[in-house]
This record gives structure tokens, sequence and C-alpha cells, in this order.
């Protein structure tokens, strides 16, 4: 195929931002066949592609895109997509500054669509969205830490914290400290195991802190919420929007993360397990008469998501992490740009299409049936996000 012949191509043409990793393995991973297999339906033309792959005075990058039977890469020359939908997670050294250059050189390309092009970090995500009173009843007291004094002060204050990295995921830069009997019990995951420690003073804080890569003075300090238990074992919940076919937010699904036993960071890969909030509802709220239901999280969620995108512009699919307490209050813990969108084993349909994959094509075609008709007008929201990346090269090009 040959790039100049865009119009032969099925619209829109959605180029999908992934880490190096990604292209590199043999088989295609699982995100990507899942994405081309709800592809099938939404007939669009999608590619993946690195911040490598970007030839720019040509205006033309080196895409991946799935063999017949969908399972080895093929490699083609693509014109720039009409959708930018950003994937770009999990990257590392070099990687992050030319993703970030090429985020901030493909907004001011005219045409050009986005999906996801802001990272959301956890400071930041709390600092603007206590501007709003609707949504500042679901934010843990959160500071950011210059030393130990603000941790002494903040313990004291709620006997329980959780300390975070500003840019971590999966739980693994998490860091629970609990005022106890025996003066202070750390709790975190290091060396393949969560590790409980106790102590009768702050002094060795630090040390165990940078177990994990931790500072106490570049660290987020969150008030600890005390999470409601299924069978003894502490959840949380992670919320999946994504925008349908009409821009409107759609809950995909509210799946409890429980705990391993005698552990209190939830995720997954660090030994934790996948359940339908609506499963184990009834047993909840036996145990716990104020919990609310299924419906008003996913509707809380909502309205964070709105003023989410009022702070830092729009977004196509958001993973949402909703912590609630033995009262029944509803806390948001962290949101996520990039989400983890793969079907879950035993409570979703890993085989047919998924809704998450499917609904963001559908919300693509959304937006380019938007730019066919409409002139270009920049909004405040896309000023906002332009004013977030740093502009540079990035990138090279491909011979």
């Amino acid at each position: 195929m040959n790039p100049k012949d865009a119009k032969t191509y099925p619209r829109p043409l959605i180029g999908v931002l992934v880490k190096k990793k990604f292209v590199r393995r043999r088989k295609i991973p699982m995100f990507a066949r899942k994405l081309i297999q709800a592809n099938q339906k939404a007939k669009c033309t999608l590619y993946f592609f690195t911040s490598q792959n970007i030839d720019w005075k040509r205006q033309e990058i080196m895409g991946y895109m799935s063999k017949s039977g969908g399972k080895r890469w093929l490699e083609r020359r693509m014109p720039f997509p009409d959708i930018f939908y950003d994937r770009g997670a999990g990257l590392a050294g070099k990687e992050i500054t030319e993703a970030r250059a090429l985020r901030a050189r493909f907004k001011k390309i005219p045409g050009i669509q986005h999906i996801n092009s802001c990272k959301l970090r956890k400071w930041q995500v709390h600092q603007k969205l206590s501007r709003h009173r609707a949504v500042k009843k679901f934010l843990p007291a959160t500071i950011y830490s210059r030393g130990m004094d603000h941790i002494r002060a903040m313990i004291f204050k709620y006997r329980y914290l959780f300390l975070k990295s500003s840019g971590g995921s999966g739980g693994k830069k998490v860091f629970a400290l609990e005022k106890c009997k025996q003066g202070f019990c750390f709790r975190y995951y290091s060396k393949g195991t969560h590790q409980k420690r106790y102590a009768k003073n702050l002094d060795n804080l630090a040390q165990e802190m940078k177990c994990i890569g931790l500072k106490p003075d570049r660290v987020i300090l969150q008030q600890g919420i005390r999470l409601v238990k299924y069978k003894n074992r502490p959840l949380d919940l992670r919320v999946l929007i994504v925008k349908d076919k009409d821009g409107a937010w759609c809950p995909v699904y509210n799946q409890a993360r429980l705990a391993q036993k005698g552990a209190v960071i939830t995720n997954v890969s660090l030994g934790g397990e996948v359940m339908n909030y609506s499963d184990i509802y009834p047993a909840l709220k036996k145990r716990y008469p104020g919990i609310p239901c299924d419906r008003k999280i996913k509707e809380a969620c909502m309205v964070i998501a709105r003023y989410i995108e009022k702070e830092f512009g729009p977004f196509g699919e958001i993973g949402i992490d909703i912590a609630v307490d033995k009262t029944g209050g509803i806390w948001l813990l962290e949101a996520n740009s990039k989400p983890d969108k793969l079907p879950e084993h035993r409570i979703e349909d890993t085989v047919g299409i998924s809704p998450q994959f499917l609904l963001t094509l559908e919300y693509a075609k959304l937006l380019y049936s938007k730019k066919k008709y409409q002139p270009e007008v920049p909004d405040e929201a896309g000023v906002r996000q332009e004013q977030i990346a740093t502009d540079g090269d990035g990138g090279r090009q491909y011979t």
C-alpha cells in the first residue's frame, strides 16, 4: 500500500501509539488482538506505531498491522492518522521524551483528533478536582510531602496513610503507613511478596520507603480509607468508563479488586483477585447496610469524569479507582487515562468482541465525522492539553 493513496483506506485512519516492546514481540499482544477483533465490526483502518516510527518530513508512519489470521505483525508505510489513539503507557528512558514531543507535534497538525493524549497524574488530578464542590466530597485528604515533618503531621492526624508516587502504577510504589499499638506498621510490596514491618518510631521510615523507590520529600500522602471487606479481604473498585458512538460516557464494568489475604494493596498483578461488584454486593450489603449500589458508584464516576474533562480536556476512556468505606462513603483513589482494558477470565467474555474495545472505535468514528463536517476551531481544552506537553522534535526518520 502506498501512503499517498489515503483515500482508498476505510476511514477514519486510527494510529495507536504503543511502547517499543509492544511491537517487537513475535506474537501480537492481546490488547492489539482485541482491538483488531473489534475493528472487524467497526471497519476503520487501524495500525500501531512507536515513537521511532515517524517520518515527519513525509508525514508518514511505519505502522504495524495484523497479517491474515491476526497473530503476526505486518509493517506498512501509512499516512498520518485521522485519530491519534494514545496508549503509550509503560514507557521508559528515551521513549518518554520522544512520546512527549510527538504528542505536542501531533496537536499542531490540523485534522488529527486525539484520544487520551494527557496523562492523569495523581497530584495534578487531586489539585484540580479540589476546586469543584461536586467532586471534592469524593477526595481523601491529600498533600504532596516535602519531608518527614509532613508525614508525621499527617499520620498523627489520620492514623492511616498511603504514600504514593505521582506517576506510579500497578501498586508497586504504594506504601501503607498506620499508627498502631506497637507504634507504627509499614506495609508494601517488594521482592515478590507483601511486606509487613512494625516499628516503635519513624526513624527507619525513609529506609523502608527506599525499598520501593519512594522518598519522604517526593511523595504523595493520601488519607487511608478503611475499606469494606469481602471474606475478610479488603477491596477497592475499578470502574471502566468509555465514550460511545454518541460521545456519551458508558460504564463498561465495575469490578471489585480483592487484596491477597493479609495484604492491603489490591492490585491483581500483586496477587489480588477480581470479581464483579454486583455479584458480591448482596453479601456486602448485609455487613455494611450503608454501602452504595452499583448504579450509585457508576453515577459518581460519571460526575468525576466530567470534571476531569473540564480540567484536562477530552478523553475517550478512563479507569477510575474507587474506595468504599465501612459507612458507605465513596472515595476517588486515582484515575487512569490509559487503563487496562483486557477482559477478565471467569467474569467477562474473553472470546467475543469486547465492548470496551468496540466503543473506542465507534467513538473514533464520531470524532472523525465531526471533524469532517466542521471547521477547525481550537477549544480551551485543546489549548490546556497543548500546554501540558513539551514541544520538541522527538522520534527519528525510518529508512
